[in-house]
């Protein structure tokens, strides 16, 4: 890599660095905003319930300071920076524990979802749209594509819907909610494999949907390489059809993939969200409804804050990436 090249890929590594920074500003702002705007406060909906006697005067007030309620807007959005610069998310209002507390057991349940669809979109979008790619202009591929348009067209979460009810409702062939059986004594193999069980659907729901967006892509890169001298030379030397799709057509659509690998991570997320909530998955999704529906704005904060990061640093890479891809032609 020349002199030249290699300052400008480095320029332009610092911009996108400094445009991350600047875009997880906003984002704290505006995760901060967004979940002030709903309506009640934590403490109202705490003390709803007519059990419970709701707390009066300087008791009330000292609930407020201790949860980060008190003061103006600007004030609470200072205080919050100050917390997030030490690495306190704050404290749940209803839980009365850490955020990190709460986020951390259950984390771990989303990401099994997130990174495994991830990978498998990959590989079946990337697989299916080089098959598709390759078979352009015969019989029976518009109808394939149309089919790939319906599926793409349904969101996760009504995906996730008809899976629940045919599978697990209907036919009782899958579990239909949790992360694995309750009470269940298996260890071993026998306890990944009722785990494994269970995130059947989950990651059907979220490998349909976003497995259409890779080979849809995948598919307009194989028929653009189709049309390079270099696949004319190598269908005329004999090149096999395995060594075609893997050492010819598959690196030249990587640049692709990369890109869209960022933008389906941060699909998956967002869909994820949606069916944990449809399978009552014991993830971020259901933490983060139960900390809507009782406004708890630290649990709510915390981990569209987590998963907001996350999405940022997956695209700072990827972007990172595809500049060394383009630096080196």
């Amino acid at each position: 890599m020349s002199m030249p090249v290699a300052s400008a890929l480095t320029r332009r590594t610092i911009v996108r660095c400094i445009e991350t920074l600047l875009a997880l500003f906003v984002l704290i702002g505006l995760n901060f905003v967004a979940v002030r705007a709903l309506p009640g406060d934590p403490l109202g909906v705490l003390f709803a319930d007519a059990t419970l006697a709701a707390p009066t005067g300087e008791a009330r007030d000292q609930l407020r300071q201790m949860y980060g309620l008190d003061g103006g807007l600007m004030d609470q959005f200072v205080r919050y920076l100050g917390h997030l610069a030490e690495g306190d998310l704050g404290v749940s209002a209803v839980h009365g524990l850490p955020v990190l507390d709460l986020i951390l057991p259950v984390a771990p349940w989303t990401l099994l979802l997130v990174g495994t669809a991830t990978v498998l979109s990959v590989l079946l979008g990337t697989a299916g749209g080089i098959e598709v790619g390759l078979r352009h202009g015969r019989r029976g591929n518009a109808t394939l594509l149309a089919v790939l348009t319906v599926a793409d067209s349904i969101p996760p979460f009504v995906k996730a819907i008809v899976l629940l009810f045919v599978f697990a409702l209907g036919l009782n062939l899958l579990p239909a909610s949790g992360a694995m059986t309750q009470f269940s004594e298996a260890r071993g193999l026998a306890r990944l494999g009722d785990i494994a069980l269970h995130a059947v659907l989950p990651l059907s729901a979220l490998v349909l949907h976003e497995t259409t967006k890779i080979a849809y892509l995948t598919r307009a890169s194989t028929i653009t390489v189709l049309s390079r001298p270099f696949m004319t030379m190598a269908r005329a030397k004999g090149v096999s059809p395995l060594r075609l799709r893997s050492a010819y057509v598959a690196p030249s659509t990587l640049a692709t993939v990369v890109a869209r690998t960022a933008a389906l991570f941060s699909g998956l997320v967002s869909g994820v969200l949606f069916v944990e909530i449809v399978f009552a998955y014991p993830g971020l999704g259901m933490l983060v409804a139960e900390g809507i529906t009782s406004r708890d704005y630290a649990v709510v904060q915390g981990v569209l804050l987590i998963l907001g990061v996350t999405i940022l640093t997956v695209n700072l890479i990827a972007d990172l990436v595809i500049l060394r891809l383009a630096a080196r032609g």
